[in-house]
């Protein structure tokens, strides 16, 4: 569950508050033939929004984090074995290719991960965009 029981309280209260708080103001400034009495109740009906609002933003962006750190585990990208083929280190080059890719990638790639790769010179394809070739 992306949320915690103290998390649905909290937005039951405030908004429980705000709205009764928007009542409140609206009754009172119904009663009013002032302006300047309903000034006052519509200080108490924004305010009783901010409180709903902000309840409700606390809510929904705690609810956001749970999501995203969930994301994050279950995405999370690993170390990058070894390349399976050789790549000569004494060449200028140090790129590789996925048999039938047509990007260019360094032998670390995420990409590459479990493929089978070949050499490649940087004139053989393009430039990937993950590992910043």
């Amino acid at each position: 569950m992306a949320w915690r029981d103290g998390d649905i309280v909290m937005l039951v209260v405030t908004a429980l508050i705000g709205g009764i708080a928007i009542a409140a103001a609206w009754f009172g400034a119904s009663g009013s033939a002032t302006v300047s009495h309903q000034t006052a109740w519509l200080n108490l009906g924004v305010a009783g929004f901010a409180v709903f609002a902000g309840g409700t933003c606390l809510w929904l962006l705690r609810g956001r984090r749970a999501v995203g750190e969930r994301r994050a585990t279950l995405v999370a990208v690993e170390a990058a074995p070894p390349v399976t083929a050789p790549v000569d280190a004494t060449a200028s080059w140090q790129f590789v290719r996925g048999t039938g890719m047509r990007k260019l990638h360094h032998p670390g790639c995420p990409l590459l991960t479990g493929k089978p790769v070949e050499p490649a010179e940087p004139a053989d394809g393009e430039p990937c965009g993950v590992c910043a070739v």
